[in-house]
């Protein structure tokens, strides 16, 4: 339809006749880069150069230049059309502005701010982006992470996931699922923590976003990029990652570690390899605090490791 629709849109231009009154007197405006009807003042086009406007012969002539304004960015509800109004005390003739006009520019802002988001999905999104950003600095995730976290909200948004289902918990899944799809060591309960929700909650979330993005394919959770996570947090040296990586590699061959939780994992892996290596400072215990997981997991996933690694 859209192709019907564009290609009786060139017939047009190309027969130089105004679809709105039929005349074929069509005026091109240089200045404005426009083709328009000079009887009814119907716009048919609008014309781009696509070319540079100068030409630049270095970074700070380039810099000093450049007014394209910044780029696109999904973390903005508009993406980052809007303008916006800057705070100051001084007008463009470089008068200072009186009291009176202070305050009548602060409304202005007010009502701007107010005008950026007039449809309900515009709201979701400000309040949205807010909540992702927020969490992503407190998981210390990259820009990268939190773009794509952006991306999946907008499509869930899209789709009508987000209708009836609490922001903050969908921003919590979509962060998660963008930190799966990029293998960046944060699990559901450490995402779930910073967010101030349970576990439940997010998983339920999470869990709609994947039946819904059927094309979207979650990588399984991979227990060795956890390694180096856990054993930073209890300061062991590179002998007992490569240790922990051998014992999950063992257990990967025989097929014992599908279905179990990858912190779990890590956790009896590294307290194996403490035992191996005959390490005696660091205890079951605080390897299960730094894996966040209860130390009845790491003694049950001992124990299958265990059974597995002396085969």
């Amino acid at each position: 339809m859209e192709e019907d629709t564009q290609k009786n849109w060139e017939n047009v231009l190309h027969r130089n006749v105004c679809p709105n009154c039929g005349s074929s007197e069509l005026i091109t405006d240089s200045k404005s880069g426009e083709i328009y009807c000079s009887k009814c003042g119907f716009v048919l086009s609008r014309l781009y150069d696509r070319g540079q406007e100068w030409r630049e012969f270095g970074d700070e002539e380039s810099e000093s230049r450049d007014r394209a304004g910044s780029p696109l960015s999904p973390l903005v509800h508009d993406l980052g059309f809007t303008t916006s109004l800057e705070f100051g005390t001084k007008s463009a003739a470089g008068r200072g502005l009186t009291s009176e006009e202070l305050s009548r520019a602060q409304r202005m802002r007010v009502w701007q701010e107010r005008g950026r988001a007039s449809t309900a999905n515009e709201r979701n999104l400000m309040v949205a982006m807010r909540y992702i950003t927020h969490l992503a600095d407190q998981l210390n995730l990259g820009k990268n992470i939190i773009v794509r976290a952006a991306r999946i909200y907008r499509e869930a948004l899209e789709m009508g996931l987000v209708r009836g289902r609490p922001i903050n918990s969908m921003a919590a899944a979509v962060v998660y699922a963008a930190c799966r799809s990029s293998e960046v060591p944060r699990t559901l309960k450490e995402v779930a923590a910073k967010a101030g929700l349970r576990k439940k909650e997010v998983a339920r979330s999470y869990r709609n976003i994947l039946k819904a993005m059927e094309n979207e394919k979650m990588p399984i959770s991979d227990p060795i990029i956890y390694i180096s996570k856990v054993a930073s947090k209890l300061k062991l040296g590179p002998d007992i990652e490569r240790e922990t990586l051998k014992i999950i590699n063992v257990a990967r061959s025989k097929k014992t570690t599908s279905g179990k939780d990858p912190m779990g994992l890590v956790a009896a892996a590294m307290y194996m390899a403490t035992l191996r290596l005959g390490i005696n400072s660091v205890t079951q215990k605080q390897i299960a605090e730094a894996a966040n997981v209860t130390e009845v997991t790491v003694r049950n996933r001992f124990k299958g490791l265990k059974e597995v690694v002396s085969q």
